[in-house]
Parts: C-alpha cells; sequence; structure tokens
C-alpha cells in the first residue's frame, strides 16, 4: 500500500522484483540503478536479511509522474540470488503496490519459474493480497536463447492469462527499462483512480514531520508493532526516551520517513510519540539477528 507524505507532497509505492534465484533480478536493479539519472535517484543499498541479501534504492519518474499535486517516488526491492526462507520474501513484499515477476526463459528452469510464483502467491496471502489485486509485468527474460521457451507457453505455464509479458535480455539491459515503466504507469493509473486520501493530515501530525527533514531510506514496514518482526530477533532502544512517564491510555506511534542503515548494519527507524498533546521523537535502534529459526 502506497505511503503518503503530506509534508512533503509525497506518495511513496513499491516496487519488488520476484523470481527463481539466477534469472535476472539483481542484474535488473543494476542496470535500472546505472541508467537513471543520480537527480532523479537515491542511493543503492543493500542490507543482509535471514542469511540472504536485500538490495533497494528509490528513483522518481520524470514526466508524469504524479498524483494530483503529489510526486510519487518509487521504492525498488529484491532479493539477490537463492532465498532459503520465507520470512526475507515476506519482508520484503510488505505494503508492496506492484511486481515484476522475472521468469527464466530456459525450458529447464519452468518448473523453476512455477515454483517461485506459487512461492510468490503465498509471500502475498499472509498480506492479504494476490496478484490478481496488484499491478503485475512478467519478463521474458534470457529471450535471447536459442532455445528459449516461446512468450505464449510461458504464459500458460504460469496461468497468468491477461499479464503482460515483456521479452527481456537484462545482462544487455534490453526490455529492462521498459518492463519497468509499463510498471510504473500501471501503478500511477492505480492511484490516481483509487481515491487515495490526499488532503493534509491534522495540524498536530504535520508538525511532527515538518518540524525536522528526513531523506527517504525506506524500509519494508508501515508500522512500529510490525517493524522486521518476521527478520529474526530484535534489539531496540530508543534514545531521548521522554522525560515524563506517559499517562495516555494509548500514546499514538508514528514512524517517520528517513530510516537508514548504520555503518554496523543496524536499522535507525525516527519515531514521533503523541503522547496526550505532547510529541517527543526517538529513534528505534533495530539490530537483525540473522540466526535461523
Amino acid at each position: 500500500m502506497a505511503l503518503v507524505n503530506h509534508a512533503k507532497q509525497e506518495i511513496n509505492a513499491k516496487i519488488v522484483y520476484f523470481g527463481p534465484s539466477l534469472s535476472g533480478k539483481a542484474t535488473n536493479l543494476n542496470f535500472i540503478f546505472k541508467k537513471l539519472k543520480p537527480d532523479f535517484r537515491g542511493q543503492f543499498k543493500s542490507m543482509n536479511v535471514q542469511g540472504s541479501r536485500m538490495l533497494f534504492f528509490d528513483f522518481l519518474p520524470s514526466g508524469q509522474g504524479k498524483v494530483n499535486d503529489y510526486v510519487v517516488r518509487f521504492h525498488i526491492y529484491t532479493m539477490q540470488g537463492e532465498v532459503p526462507q520465507d520470512a526475507a520474501w515476506k519482508m520484503v513484499l510488505k505494503g508492496v503496490d506492484g511486481v515484476v515477476f522475472v521468469a527464466d526463459a530456459a525450458p529447464e528452469r519452468q518448473a523453476d519459474n512455477k515454483a517461485s510464483l506459487d512461492r510468490l502467491q503465498s509471500c502475498l496471502r499472509v498480506h492479504g493480497t494476490s496478484l490478481q489485486n496488484l499491478p503485475v509485468v512478467i519478463q521474458h527474460n534470457k529471450s535471447d536463447l536459442a532455445h528459449a521457451v516461446p512468450v505464449a507457453e510461458l504464459q500458460k505455464a504460469l496461468g497468468l492469462p491477461g499479464v503482460n509479458v515483456l521479452p527481456v535480455v537484462a545482462s544487455r539491459g534490453e526490455g529492462v527499462l521498459e518492463s519497468l515503466f509499463t510498471l510504473v504507469k500501471m501503478i500511477l493509473k492505480r492511484l490516481r483512480e483509487s481515491g487515495l486520501e490526499l488532503a493534509r493530515e491534522p495540524e498536530q501530525e504535520q508538525s511532527v514531520t515538518e518540524s525536522e527533514e528526513f531523506g527517504r531510506d525506506d524500509i519494508p514496514y508501515d508500522s512500529a508493532e510490525n517493524t522486521l518482526a518476521d527478520a529474526g530477533s530484535l534489539a531496540m532502544e530508543a534514545h531521548e526516551p521522554p522525560k515524563a512517564a506517559c499517562t495516555a491510555p494509548q500514546p499514538a506511534v508514528t514512524i517517520l520517513v528517513g530510516a537508514q542503515v548504520s555503518r554496523d548494519g543496524r536499522l535507525l527507524v525516527p519515531l514521533a510519540i503523541n503522547c496526550g498533546g505532547t510529541v517527543r521523537r526517538v529513534t528505534l535502534n533495530v539490530a537483525v539477528s540473522l540466526d535461523a529459526e
């Protein structure tokens, strides 16, 4: 689900590249990052999750990438290589707005493609959604192989009639940007038709977000209680604690934009805690354990 930053008049949407290992997911992200102008993209980052490597960065599409007066910033994620733990994919897919499924065109990889697609559907069900409810593009990657499976055969095997299937050779960058921006247009159309609430937040919440500017280094969660809950055991430490105990029955906790990864691999997540009309800023220091569950 797209997240709205009213202070910056910005909508944050998430795209996930999914597919079997060695299908070309990381190759896609690397090519896209290199082709985008530096002024329109953030930093390319990686993070270890459940023993696997998550890759991510954000970008602003040029041209008509707006919904009303709000700019749409896209955050692209994938997991590199083999991902043994479903928890890692579930984390990345939380709040997803669109999926690029990278299918391998080699005949011997068709069973892997179907197994990966089934895994994707299973992970999405955990979040109460499915591919039928999301904008989706299928990449027919490695389509330059002499024995590549035809597009029609691939589409039939995956069982996704009506979904865009685009020929791609990610190793050479052929079709990579076309598939990305096909999905971007689909997401923008969906956002414009969704009736997304873009009215200004109440004044107090605006003051929380406007009092200090943060960069947008997205993490795949949108609520404090779910932050990295699937990624393993957590160590949490809040800095600058409130000077007095909160007596309100239900303090309101808001995750602010600007989560960052520290040099030692910890996530630093800025929070605003509204307690009885008093707003305090704290930083959630999250350490991820890579021990198997």
